[in-house]
């Protein structure tokens, strides 16, 4: 049995990380994804935080604040 396509979805995800000086810096992501067929949301959670980490290496490690995933449908 094959996996069956899952259709674009679009997410939100908000990393908190801390910045010099004892701050705290804050980003948030949004835009619109179609996962591979068969990834699970956690898979997929995964691929994004190794993403913006790999583009945003002061984000490696960071905390998620936020994460939201839905189909990308009105």
């Amino acid at each position: 049995m094959t996996a069956q396509q899952q259709g674009t979805h679009h997410f939100i995800l908000t990393l908190q990380s801390p910045a010099p000086g004892g701050a705290v810096a804050m980003s948030t992501f949004s835009n619109a994804i179609t996962p591979p067929a068969g990834w699970n949301r956690s898979q997929l959670y995964k691929a994004l935080l190794n993403q913006i980490a790999s583009d945003n290496p002061d984000l490696a490690g960071a905390n998620t604040v936020f994460f939201s995933l839905e189909r990308n449908e009105i």
